[in-house]
């Protein structure tokens, strides 16, 4: 019969040959319509895109694409100059520009996957590029030079040619890698805040206020103050989201900023023409390795505090199997052979059988703090009423053993996650009823609306906290005093204040010694607000 053969992909050396062409074209592309954005037209740049291009090439697809910058940077410089030994060098200059930022980024560690996924790795794309355009500025300049094309004086020139290049990789390389290869970005995304009406707003703002800066909408007789609005629009894309947009935001910037210089107006505007480059240079530069650096440091947070739960996942889970085997082998010690154990051997196994439980109730509360953590919080329409009431429930024992009366007001419906809310409402009243004075427990539990939100409380008349430690007490395993035959580790409010915080609430307390306790908690108001 007959089996068509499988297809083939195209070869290896075909594939690099069309790769190079591609690049080489996408470079004359981009050189070109950068030209007719210089200041004046065909002089100069304060972003040279194809020097990012470049980069990107070189860091996605490894340095056997360099003869795609060369072949791209000396047709578009054939086209200024006329001149083939010059734009050949130009190109050259070009060429081993990219090539050593490649190698100093790689040198450095940079992942291939995204180079910049680091705090410190932005700063060395900075240095990269800023130590790379050195060759370019150089050879162009001498080139140009020797062609008799570039007056004697050409040191603005130069450095010109050295920011613009320097700039282009700093602002555009990111932006392509970002775009071109990012799974890991979008995983990081979708685990981050950021929403997409979020955002829109952010996108809206930005562009007003880019419109705002560099286009004058606003008189103002020191415009160059104006221009850092921007920064707080970046640092928020960089704490919400992930790095694709902030380069995003920076690139959007950076096509307002060379717009408004070409027309003589935003803040960067000088009647010295290299002035006016240098200042958009430094900023739109500075933007960038601000809000990458910042987009990388809350997600190495990020990945360290997962690694940090992950890990406490694991040991909790590994620790659980050998304390269970030292509990379950000391009952049988003290069952089988508590006749032959004289006084002082029964006190050292009651030692140990009290250590492991202790670690036992150590690991739970480890756990449970994790899950509170990650725990996805489903906010639905809550009568808060039922919700304590089944709490109150879990307490019935604990209740009719200390003699505690336990009142509430009309309790609110709010937008919460009903078994975290109970998790809330256990915790608190459970302190309640085990830090009591001398008389039986008198636990209350109040609502009061308070803007769009309602504040609970959990009043009693317990011992009471010194105001000095009224932060202190919802930090994990923080005890202000242990009685004796109390077992607790000190997390329920640490587990409490955590998850009122991922509702979008906060957690307090108003006591003092020998006069009770009031903890406060505020949630979201479910719909308009309508009682239970």
């Amino acid at each position: 019969s007959f089996r068509p053969r499988p297809r083939r992909g195209m070869p290896p050396a075909l594939r690099v040959l069309a790769g190079n062409a591609a690049l080489a074209a996408a470079y004359f592309v981009a050189a070109k319509l950068s030209l007719t954005l210089a200041i004046p037209p065909g002089y100069a740049t304060a972003v040279w895109p194809p020097s990012g291009l470049a980069l990107a090439a070189l860091l996605l697809g490894g340095p056997k694409f360099w003869p795609g910058v060369l072949i791209g940077a000396a047709a578009v410089n054939f086209t200024i100059q006329f001149s083939v030994a010059a734009a050949l060098a130009i190109g050259a200059g070009n060429t081993l520009e990219a090539l050593a930022a490649r190698w100093i980024a790689r040198r450095r560690g940079a992942d291939p996957e995204w180079p910049f996924g680091r705090p410190r790795q932005i700063f060395v794309l900075a240095a990269a590029a800023l130590a790379s355009a050195l060759i370019a500025a150089s050879v162009a300049s001498l080139a140009l030079v020797l062609a008799g094309s570039l007056a004697a004086d050409w040191t603005s020139t130069w450095i010109t040619w050295w920011l613009g290049d320097a700039a282009g990789m700093i602002t555009v390389a990111p932006l392509i890698l970002a775009w071109a290869r990012s799974p890991g970005l979008r995983l990081a995304r979708q685990r981050q805040g950021g929403t997409a009406a979020e955002l829109a707003l952010l996108a809206a703002l930005l562009a007003a206020t880019c419109a705002i800066v560099f286009f004058d909408w606003v008189p103002s007789r020191h415009a160059l103050p104006l221009a850092f609005l921007i920064l707080p629009i970046v640092i928020w894309a960089g704490l919400r989201f992930s790095a694709r947009e902030v380069v995003s935001a920076c690139a959007v910037t950076a096509g307002f900023a060379i717009a408004a210089t070409l027309l003589g107006s935003g803040p960067f505007r000088s009647p010295d023409l290299n002035l006016t480059l240098l200042h958009t240079q430094i900023f739109l530069s500075t933007l960038v390795v601000t809000g990458l650096a910042l987009a990388a440091t809350v997600q190495e947070l990020r990945r360290a505090r997962e690694e940090v739960e992950q890990f406490v996942d694991l040991a909790a889970h590994d620790l659980q199997e050998p304390l269970r085997n030292i509990l379950n082998f000391a009952d049988l010690l003290n069952l089988r052979h508590r006749e032959r154990l004289e006084g002082e051997a029964r006190e050292f196994l009651g030692f140990v059988t009290g250590s492991a439980i202790r670690m036992r109730g150590l690991i739970e509360d480890l756990l449970a703090v994790a899950r509170a953590s990650r725990a996805v919080v489903s906010l639905e329409w809550t009568d808060s009423g039922r919700v304590l009431a089944a709490a109150l429930e879990g307490l019935k024992a604990r209740i009719e053993e200390t003699g505690a009366r336990v009142t509430h007001d009309r309790l609110p419906f709010l937008l919460a996650d009903p078994r975290l809310l109970e998790s809330v409402f256990q915790n608190l009243v459970g302190n309640a009823l085990k830090f009591h004075g001398p008389q039986p427990p008198r636990i209350h539990i109040g609502a009061a609306r308070s803007g769009a939100s309602w504040v609970l409380s959990v009043q009693d008349n317990g011992i009471g906290i010194d105001p000095r430690y009224h932060a202190l007490i919802f930090e994990m395993f923080e005890r202000l005093e242990r009685r004796p035959g109390e077992r607790s580790t000190g997390v329920g409010l640490a587990i409490c204040r955590r998850i009122v915080e991922r509702h979008g609430g906060r957690m307090w307390v108003q006591s003092a010694p020998s006069e009770g306790a009031r903890f406060h908690f505020s949630l979201p108001a479910a719909g308009g607000g309508a009682d239970g």
